[in-house]
């Protein structure tokens, strides 16, 4: 008899945990700020697709990255411009080789990789997004900043086209 209300209490006092668990973890619970935080490298989000966007490099400084003409367009010249801020108390020994490569998350669409050439305001080229045969329009480019003698620093931005 004692060993069935020991039995019954232990049950008791789980349910009461668990119940307790939920109650405080809905109490908690934060909103999702962007729908995959570790795609996405749980960064501020900003839609290059919309203007421009400024991200951190990994390793230091900032790059600014802005496509056009808008709306973005599959199977259309793009024109690429950014700029490259250093990160404070850095020295600027050499100009940076700036890279932009775009890809689409889990398919391969080909290498679609544009040196970005020295223009007055910052530095600027042109590429063109191919059309996904599934229909999909998600895209990330991915700049890449490379100065001698060190290891590349990269920036992800996520965006989408139009049809």
């Amino acid at each position: 008899m004692w060993l069935k209300v020991a039995v019954y209490g232990a049950v008791a006092a789980v349910f009461v945990l668990i119940g307790a668990t939920v109650f405080v973890g809905s109490k908690v619970r934060e909103e999702t700020v962007v729908a995959h935080p570790y795609e996405d490298g749980l960064q501020q989000t900003c839609d290059v697709g919309a203007g421009p966007c400024t991200r951190s490099l990994a390793g230091g400084g900032e790059v600014t990255l802005e496509l056009g003409p808008r709306p973005l367009r599959a199977m259309a010249e793009l024109v690429v411009h950014a700029a490259v801020h250093a990160a404070p108390g850095a020295g600027a020994a050499s100009p940076p080789q700036v890279s932009v490569s775009f890809s689409m998350p889990g398919m391969f669409m080909g290498e679609n990789r544009v040196v970005l050439a020295p223009v007055p305001d910052g530095l600027a080229g042109k590429a063109v997004l191919v059309r996904c045969p599934s229909g999909r329009r998600d895209w990330v480019a991915e700049v890449s900043v490379a100065r001698a003698g060190e290891a590349p620093r990269t920036a992800r931005f996520p965006f989408r086209v139009e049809r």
